[in-house]
């Protein structure tokens, strides 16, 4: 956004003299100010200002020039107050409100900014600046639509306006308008030559667009103007095409909001470059979001490994999760005052660090675990039945953020229609409420507002992923926990998906137990999500060769059979046989579903009858040890005599729930 309006127009007044004439007035004083100021004699024109000040302290002009003053000096707080005191006097100062917006801007406070700006709209409404200045705040704001309109605005009313031409294209790029950013960063650069944030934003629309050469023939031109961004640019390109080692230098010069890597951060110590010295002490610093967070931090055991003594600085509420990579990682909220280390890195610099290729990139998995009591406790509230999928479709709602990435809940239904598939939701916070507007027939299972709903971050997600049979993700933070976790994990990307996912393939090197479904043609989530279902149900032993039959049976029998299964489910850690498991109880509890019994009468007798099961699955385990230690005494006889009691017991059971049920079939037992 245009940051270049002023307080007043300094051009037009005139240098005069410095000293105050006696009997000068406070207007003469102001423009003598204003014009010194223009000319590049700073404390001359404050002094002035300070005299026409004396003259009347509440000179509104006058006030706001000085805010504007105080503003380019760094002392911000008071610029505001300032600003605010001339507003007070002359509620209709245009320059007073447009200059409380670019500060409210600054400091992140965007509604406030924009409010600002529309206040001084409503005074100049045919300021081309303000309209300007109003779509960068929209544009942060998130609100994509009303910052391209206010950009168009402001182009209408000054048609070479090449900042507004800029913001116009990045609205329109982060609402995947491809085509129309590109003709709009092309305009800025024909309005204004040599633009380098222009000629940025067309190569990272070109990128967008697969025009993979004239994407990076626009990034060396943008990178030759100065602009740092777009080496960074060029650096995500090439790591989007499996050139990591020239990638990765081009990524070291990434900005994170708004400045360079080294600014950020803060470097008070040398840069680490890798392995070579060891007994080192290393500050590794967070530098950017929760998905990269946990994609690198597989790097911080092999510091480890190399004889480096990593300390962690990320936010308190990953150190639970993070816990798991290794208790010789230190992790901090800050650096404690004073304390010193041999070298400092970001996290997103470890790849380069260790020399990072294609073929060389660290994939072992799992590098991060769930907390086993948490996981059992998810396993017993999730179940075995079906096969679950646990499910995210919208990810960072933050308008800088790609929220092209994101799916729409509604997109999930050809999944949910698969037989036998049980989607649910592991998603928390945004996005949430999609769950109100879900098509009609599509179930969708919550795990309740606990869920993730505590100070650490991921601990239940990661926990409930153990009792799933699938992840089905949006690129998001939960795609990068799954495949840290080693969990199966299906990721729908955009058409033109982030570098880290490198370019027209459906695994990744990152993470083995990934696949990637990629849209063929910008916007087509339906045809994600069909090619997902089909390979849902290739997945599923609902078609091809494998063939079920009907067996008529007690219904005590089948609620047994689906007892046992349960059981082994819990119980069977051959992924095989686990396979074959689920298939079966999937397919037996979609029968008894079938059959519309009175589940809530049943509860207790399916309950007691899961407790005889787990019971003589007990007894079994601990005859097959007394076998195999040749112990036939007095033990293993009251062990098999518990076999026969128990299963009387269970017996009985199924012949109340056959008789509840009304069964056609009734089992009979005789005994010698």
């Amino acid at each position: 956004m245009s940051q270049a309006s002023h307080a007043v127009d300094p051009s037009s007044a005139k240098l005069r003299a410095p000293e105050p004439e006696v009997g000068e007035g406070q207007e003469s004083l102001y423009a003598r100010g204003v014009a010194l100021w223009n000319g590049g004699r700073r404390q001359e024109a404050i002094a002035a200002l300070d005299a026409a000040l004396k003259r009347n302290p509440n000179f509104p002009e006058a006030l706001c020039m000085g805010g504007y003053i105080l503003a380019e000096s760094g002392k911000r707080e008071a610029a505001l107050e300032f600003y605010r005191r001339a507003l007070g006097f002359k509620v209709d100062l245009p320059a007073g409100w447009s200059n409380v917006g670019k500060l409210m801007f600054e400091d992140e406070r965007y509604l406030e900014a924009l409010d600002a700006f529309d206040a001084a709209l409503g005074l100049r409404p045919k300021d081309a600046d303000l309209w300007n200045s109003r779509a960068g705040a929209l544009r942060k704001l998130g609100r994509l639509e009303e910052s391209a309109a206010a950009a168009r605005e402001a182009l209408r009313l000054k048609p070479r306006f090449a900042e507004a031409a800029l913001n116009l294209g990045t609205a329109l790029l982060k609402l995947d308008r491809c085509d129309e950013a590109l003709a709009a960063y092309e305009a800025a650069s024909e309005t204004q030559p040599g633009y380098g944030a222009a000629l940025n934003g067309q190569a990272l629309a070109l990128r967008a667009l697969g025009r993979i050469e004239e994407a990076r023939a626009a990034f060396e031109a943008a990178e030759q103007l100065g602009n740092r961004e777009a080496v960074s640019g060029r650096g995500c390109l090439d790591l989007m095409l499996g050139d990591f080692e020239r990638g990765w230098e081009g990524y070291e010069a990434r900005w994170i909001a708004g400045k360079s890597l080294a600014e950020a951060l803060g470097a008070r110590f040398p840069t680490w470059n890798g392995p070579g010295r060891a007994g080192e002490r290393v500050l590794v610093m967070n530098d950017h979001g929760l998905g990269d967070t946990i994609q690198f931090c597989r790097y911080l055991p092999l510091m480890i490994a190399a004889g480096v003594h990593p300390t962690f600085r990320c936010p308190p509420r990953l150190h639970r999760l993070l816990s798991s990579l290794s208790p010789a990682i230190r992790l901090v909220a800050e650096r404690a005052p004073g304390e010193r280390f041999d070298a400092q890195i970001a996290l997103s610099s470890l790849p380069r660090a260790f020399r990072t290729r294609l073929d060389n990139a660290p994939a072992a998995v799992p590098y991060l675990a769930p907390e086993p009591e948490r996981v059992r406790a998810w396993a017993a509230r999730i179940g075995a039945e079906g096969f679950r999928i646990g499910i995210v479709w919208q990810g960072n709602p933050d308008p800088e953020a790609d929220m092209a990435r994101s799916f729409p809940l509604a997109a999930l239904a050809p999944l949910a229609a698969v037989p036998g598939a049980r989607l649910i939701s592991l998603q928390v916070g945004a996005g949430v409420e999609q769950l109100a507007d879900r098509p009609a027939g599509m179930r969708v299972e919550t795990l309740g507002d606990g869920f993730d709903a505590g100070a650490d971050a991921f601990v239940d997600a990661a926990a409930a992923m153990a009792a799933l049979d699938l992840v089905v993700s949006c690129d998001t933070s939960v795609a990068h926990l799954a495949g840290a976790l080693a969990r199966p994990v299906w990721v729908a990307l955009k058409y033109d998906a982030e570098w880290r996912w490198l370019r027209g393939r459906d695994d990744s090197p990152w993470y083995p137990t990934m696949r990637l479904f990629r849209q063929p043609r910008r916007g087509a989530w339906d045809e994600v999500f069909a090619a997902m279902a089909a390979a849902l149900q290739a997945r599923l032993p609902t078609g091809g060769a494998a063939r079920t039959i009907d067996i008529p049976s007690a219904i005590g029998e089948l609620i047994d059979k689906i007892a046992i299964l349960a059981i082994k489910a819990q119980r069977i850690d051959d992924p095989g046989k686990l396979a074959n498991v689920r298939r079966e109880l999937a397919l037996l509890t979609d029968k008894r579903d079938e059959l519309g019994l009175d589940r809530a009468a049943l509860a207790p007798l399916e309950a007691e009858l899961a407790a005889i099961n787990e019971r003589l699955w007990e007894v079994e385990d601990e005859i097959r040890l007394c076998e195999k230690a040749g112990d036939f005494g007095e033990r293993f006889v009251g062990l098999a005599r518990a076999v026969y009691v128990t299963n009387d017991r269970r017996a009985a059971v199924k012949r109340e729930i056959n008789r509840l049920c009304r069964s056609a079939i009734v089992e009979e037992k005789h005994y010698a």
